[in-house]
């Protein structure tokens, strides 16, 4: 199984990358941090709630959202108007890499 699914629905223009099996929201902080030390991201908006945060990064010149809802995990996404981008699936590659030997339910 692979750790980042690829989820092309397009939902709300977006094509969003899953963290499978990861889901819990310190997984979350450890997202966050991944991306400012090794993309060098910037976080340019915060909003936490009850079940759910949402974050927009910025990396070279780019705004990606990062969103954590209780009940369906860690994703991310580009907000530029393509939905996608070659940073989202370069930063869904590294997860990948560094992620397929970590143990998860």
């Amino acid at each position: 199984m692979n750790v980042i699914y690829k989820d092309e629905r397009r939902e709300n223009g977006a094509v969003k990358y899953h963290v499978n099996g990861l889901e819990d929201s310190e997984f979350f902080d450890t997202l966050v941090a991944f991306l400012v030390k090794q993309y060098n991201a910037e976080i340019i908006m915060r909003s936490d709630g009850i079940t759910s945060r949402v974050w927009q990064l910025k990396i070279n010149d780019e705004i990606l959202t990062l969103e954590h809802q209780e009940d369906i995990g860690n994703c991310f996404y580009s907000n530029t108007p393509a939905g996608d981008s070659a940073l989202m699936q370069t930063i869904a590659s590294d997860l990948e890499s560094r992620l397929k030997d970590v143990p998860y339910e």
